[in-house]
């Protein structure tokens, strides 16, 4: 019983441990904890340990990463999903926030892209804009709706 309660003691601290790194969501924090050979049961009695005192929270960190990356500027919304994807949260929450998208940033992050990675625009550097937006995962509205954004000076 001892070596039990110890076990158990062990994977709570762990856990906190991990979070006080960085915020996980659940599907990452099980990931982690069964990684390190934990009983299922000590990691569900962990993991709802962790949700009843909001120490995991999906949608709150969602939110979080969601805004992170807007504010960066460099990522299409189609990079963000993906983004927060691979960190495991659930789709309908990650749904709720793309329904709340705002478009039109999505073409200023994608004009300021351009703008910083091509210091001269002119017709031969139309289809590397194109690759190069297409790439990172902005479709092709948002990428005309740049080209007619930037100046008719500067691509030809």
């Amino acid at each position: 019983m001892t070596s039990r309660l110890n076990k158990t003691q062990n994977i709570w601290t762990l856990a906190l441990q991990m979070l006080g790194r960085r915020a996980y969501s659940e599907y990452e924090m099980r990931q982690k904890l069964s990684n390190k050979e934990y009983a299922v049961d000590q990691i569900d009695d962990v993991i709802s340990r962790l949700l009843s005192y909001g120490y995991i929270n999906d949608p709150k960190l969602a939110a979080m990463l969601f805004k992170k990356h807007l504010q960066a500027g460099k990522y299409s919304l189609n990079n963000i999903i993906c983004k927060l994807k691979q960190r495991g949260l659930p789709d309908d929450i990650i749904k709720n926030l793309a329904n709340c998208y705002d478009y039109d940033e999505e073409v200023s992050s994608a004009v300021k892209i351009v703008r910083s990675r091509f210091k001269s625009l002119n017709s031969v550097e139309k289809e590397k804009i194109y690759r190069f937006l297409g790439t990172r995962g902005f479709g092709a509205a948002t990428i005309s709706k740049v080209y007619q954004q930037l100046n008719d000076n500067e691509i030809e």
